[in-house]
């Protein structure tokens, strides 16, 4: 075993050796009640401001100490203000008032700051006690809070480490994050950094630990330890590479700030040479936007650069808009708020009123509405997104219809700014033939690929399944046209964006994809594969249809096979004046698709199908999307960019699916090319997805091989819920057994949610057997159902009817008063008379977990020593060998929960109320106090408490400090009346305070 406390012995020893101090808690003098480490606050602030008074100095420690609000994410805004941007004090001296700005930590000299590692801190807020397991401190300030679980337990995981600092901020002592810098859960193995505002999906780990290094993987309490804490790069982290928006807090990943530091020295480089920064090559979906915004940040900071001016180009007007909103909500961080050129004039006007400073946004076509210069300033740098050949092209091309000459829109650009220094971003790769872009913007600083953004959770895997064959696309004729096509450009000298531009207009091409028969039978499959898909992730998916024309026609057809889905499907697209009346109405304007945006954002939205041409294939973001259905031909990185839509991180989602109706195959292996050589069989055929899971249920079915589990396939619905109830009775015969098949089935789970179009009914019904007696284990041993609602629907619905029809296993349905009440004779005798022990010790577990959380409330002394009696039986039951240990822990629970119904009803006997024995039991619950004073002598004090407790409560009394305190003095004074002794009287009044309030808070 390696145990929780072994690690947190290994973690002091890493902060040890980065130079770190370290003291246990108990070593401190402290109020448990404060967060703050005042004596070296104040010692790090004289230190820091040397020519400040002590008097200022106690008013900014007074000013750390109180916040306006008890909002934690309002004050950690409001404390990251105050730390980066120094903390303004006034004082009044010889008639005026002079303004201190108060240094909270030395950036440049990470040394001359104190730095503290302190182990099983305990916390005291809304009298509960808390104990995370490491707070790292710099000058007094609890930055950073680490939870730890351990490495060797299966059970645990850094999730539910997560979890629990969840608990610490949002319920029990929030104060202590008003200060965090940053979060931090490991069980050893796994090691994850994120803010007060991340999901848990967006904890990452921190694979590098130098600029220069390779990333390490399997290696994550190392690199984190040695990469992010080391002092200078940690305070780099905190302070330049940490921002808000309104919502959220956002700390850049390893990748971010190790390539915006290289995009840092790069421009720095350039804007004293040559004016080309380079490109940024971070796949799509991992976070290119917030990238952008942290180098425009620290440029902008920069004293080399001395306030440079930053002008964002993007290639269309919606990506401007994403873009631009993801700037603007970071306006504190950039110190100013972005501006959005409405016209070339508009950008000319933006540059001419000013010297330094600003950051512009634009659209790369406005560079062509008119040639000529708009700034020749120096200190202007040029951030372009998605920079692309077809878009930033500085070689001339030649339109074969009218024979205009054009140029690219680079070449405009340079002409405009040409003494700006460019920096370019791209989601996917500059391709090897394009000299021009690396001309342009200089050589590749920085490569995140697509397998490091999988292998890091950044992102999601993608699979691609096609269809063609089901909806019999003549291939040959499309085969003939791209002969034709590719022969033109062999022999004819055609370029392909010329190639591109016919394929739109052709109309054989539109004659063979848009075809009534051919738009049915698509049409017809998308719904049969939709349907088997929609409860898997969110149901929201995406239709990429050839052009306006066969996008109305999917539509239509759709709602001629699901009338019923008109809430569920819309259309998305520009508005046209050449549009049929009904089409038009459909399409909506600018605010219809603002608001069909929003709504396809929104998991909970009936709208949960849209079907686009060309809008949101880039730059758009709905995590929850996970199926794309194509019938377009697309190639290179178009295609790229819009598969891409399926890639992003969400709870429950394993990969996002391709699904190709128009034979894109080639184009996507051909687009690959470009790509590193890992990435290059990362977007995987879904076959491989279909043989994990058929390896899977391999190792499922042997397990099973001495069950006989058959009845689950015949019509009778008693011996299907038999089957699963058995089944699940089975893989629990020990516990090695149950997590083996927990670990192997849950990745059965995930991987069916991508393969289950490509699966036979035979073997979809054998998965639906292991996932329903998955769902049934985490039924009857966790609270709530958290995997029943995403297997298969039928077997969802019959399992639900099953259980709740159940006598017995009713109970896994009730609330916890619910469930102890029906715990009565009956029902104990029936759960007795079950042959599947394990399930019904699981289902007495769960009720006695509830009653004891419910009796809390009621009784603390109770609830205190039943509960470690409770443990003890759980760690018995954990560690079961055979049947008869299940059953000696079954016999000692149904012990226990007599015995724990005796002493919630002992003080019936006593004449005393549920209250007044509450307090009878606390002020009993030390030994000592047994001998010194009688019962009688107690049940008067618990019933004047109890009087006393209910005359002086106000309303939240329980919530605010003043109001706690006075109930504090009223409860000495009943003790004191009474003789209570002196010397017990400190626990003695603190403890009843604390039953009062969960009573208080249980009414």
């Amino acid at each position: 075993m390696f145990t929780e406390e072994q690690l947190e012995n290994t973690v002091i020893e890493y902060f040890e050796e980065l130079g770190y101090n370290y003291l246990p808690a108990s070593h401190l003098n402290r109020d448990e009640r404060e967060v703050l480490l005042l004596e070296r606050l104040e010692a790090a602030l004289t230190k820091l401001n040397p020519s400040v008074s002590l008097e200022v100095l106690q008013q900014v420690i007074r000013k750390l100490q109180h916040f306006d609000t008890n909002d934690v994410f309002t004050n950690n805004k409001m404390f990251y203000k105050y730390l980066t941007e120094n903390l303004e004090i006034p004082e009044f001296v010889d008639g005026e008032t002079i303004y201190h700005r108060i240094q909270l930590i030395d950036w440049d000299n990470p040394e001359n700051n104190d730095f503290l590692i302190v182990n099983q801190l305990e916390v005291i807020e809304r009298d509960t006690k808390k104990i995370p397991d490491i707070v790292l401190y710099i000058n007094g300030l609890p930055l950073v809070v680490m939870e730890l679980k351990s490495t060797s337990r299966e059970e645990v995981n850094i999730e539910d480490a997560y979890k629990q600092l969840k608990n610490y901020m949002n319920v029990h002592i929030p104060s202590l994050f008003y200060y965090n810098a940053f979060l931090i859960i490991t069980d050893g193995v796994n090691a994850k950094a994120g803010t007060i505002t991340a999901p848990f999906d967006r904890f990452s780990a921190w694979k590098k630990i130098d600029i220069q290094d390779e990333v390490l993987e399997n290696r994550e309490l190392d690199t984190l330890m040695y990469g992010l804490f080391n002092k200078e790069r940690m305070l780099d982290v905190i302070r330049n590479f940490t921002l808000f928006t309104n919502e959220a807090k956002i700390m850049a990943a390893y990748h971010q700030y190790y390539g915006m530091k290289k995009a840092i020295a790069s421009t720095i480089r350039a804007v004293a040479t040559d004016g080309r920064a380079g490109v940024i090559w971070h796949t799509q979906g991992s976070g290119k936007s917030y990238s952008m915004t942290f180098l425009a940040g620290n440029l902008i900071k920069s004293p080399i650069l001395k306030n440079p001016t930053i002008v964002v180009i993007t290639d269309r007007n919606d990506l401007d808009g994403q873009l631009f909103g993801t700037f603007s909500g970071a306006n504190e961080f950039l110190r100013q708020t972005p501006l959005q050129a409405e016209s070339r004039s508009h950008i000319k006007e933006l540059l001419e009123n000013r010297q330094t400073g600003g950051i512009i946004f634009s659209t790369i076509q406005k560079f062509e509405e008119e040639t000529g210069l708009l700034s020749d300033r120096k200190n202007i740098i040029v951030m372009v997104d998605e920079a692309h050949r077809s878009q930033y092209g500085v070689d001339a091309k030649y339109d074969i219809e009218t024979g205009e000459q054009k140029y690219g829109y680079a070449k405009y650009l340079r002409e405009a700014l040409p003494n700006a220094t460019f920096i370019a971003f791209t989601g996917t790769p500059i391709e090897t033939t394009d000299k021009s872009t690396t001309g342009l913007f200089g050589d590749i600083i920085d490569v995140y690929d697509m397998t490091q953004a999988v292998q890091d959770g950044a992102t999601v895997r993608i699979y691609y399944e096609s269809r063609i064959a089901k909806v019999k696309l003549d291939e040959s004729k499309m085969d003939e046209i791209d002969r034709e096509y590719w022969s033109m450009q062999v022999n004819e000298g055609v370029e392909s964006y010329t190639v591109e531009e016919s394929q739109k207009r052709l109309s054989r091409m539109e004659q063979i994809i848009g075809d009534d028969d051919r738009i049915r039978q698509v049409v017809t499959d998308i719904i049969e594969h939709y349907e088997e898909r929609k409860n898997l992730v969110a149901g929201k998916a995406m239709i990429v249809a050839y052009n306006r024309k066969t996008a109305f026609k999917m539509y239509k057809e759709i709602m001629r096979q699901r009338p019923d889905w008109e809430e569920k499907v819309k259309i998305v697209m520009t508005e046209n004046n050449q549009d049929p009346e009904e089409l038009a109405k459909l399409v909506g304007n600018k605010q219809t698709r603002k608001d069909r945006e929003k709504e396809f954002k929104d998991v909970n939205h009936p709208f949960k199908i849209v079907i686009v041409v060309d809008m949101w294939l880039t730059g758009f973001d709905v995590p929850a999307l996970d199926t794309m259905y194509i019938d377009k031909p697309m190639k290179a990185h178009n295609l790229m960019q819009a598969i891409a839509r399926v890639n992003r991180v969400y709870p429950g989602k394993t990969g996002g699916l391709i699904v190709d109706y128009i034979g894109l195959k080639r184009n996507l292996m051909e687009a690959l090319k470009t790509y590193t050589k890992r990435d290059q069989d990362k977007v995987q055929e879904n076959e491989e997805a279909r043989i994990i899971a058929l390896n899977l249920l391999e190792v499922l079915k042997n397990m099973f091989h001495k069950f006989n589990y058959s009845g689950f396939f015949g019509d009778n619905d008693k011996k299907r819920y038999e089957a699963i109830r058995d089944g699940a009775e089975f893989v629990q015969a020990t516990e090695e057994r149950k997590n083996m098949f927990m670990h192997e089935s849950k990745k059965l789970k995930d991987v069916y949610k991508i393969c289950t179009g490509l699966l036979t009914q035979e073997q979809k019904g054998e998965i639906s057997y292991f996932i329903a007696v998955r769902s049934f284990i985490m039924k009857t041993t966790k609270k709530g159902v958290p995997d029943l609602k995403e297997i298969n629907e039928r077997i969802s619905k019959m399992l639900e009817e099953a259980i709740l029809g159940d006598e017995v296993l009713v109970l896994t349905e009730a609330t916890s008063s619910e469930s102890f009440d029906l715990l009565n004779e009956e029902n104990i005798a029936k759960l007795q008379a079950m042959p599947q022990k394990n399930i019904a010790t699981n289902i007495l577990m769960r009720v006695m977990k509830q009653k004891l959380n419910s009796v809390k409330k009621t009784n603390l002394a109770i609830s205190r020593s039943f509960s470690e009696r409770f443990e003890l039986i759980v760690e018995r039951y954990h560690n079961r060998t055979d049947d008869t240990d299940v059953l000696e822990v079954f016999k000692e629970l149904i012990q226990f929960k007599n015995e724990l119904e005796e002493a919630i009803e002992a003080g019936k006997h006593l004449g005393l109320s549920y209250e007044e024995k509450a307090f009878f039991d606390v002020l009993g619950a030390d030994p000592e106090i047994k001998q010194l004073m009688e019962d009688e002598k107690l049940i008067a004090i618990a019933k004047d408490l109890v009087e006393t407790v209910r005359k002086y409560r106000t309303h939240d009394w329980d919530k605010k400090v003043q109001a706690q305190a006075r109930m504090r003095l009223y409860i000495k004074k009943v003790l004191r009346n009474h003789g209570y002794p002196p010397t017990k009287e400190p626990k003695a009044v603190e403890d009843v305070l604390e039953q009062a309030k969960l009573q208080a808070a249980g009414m």
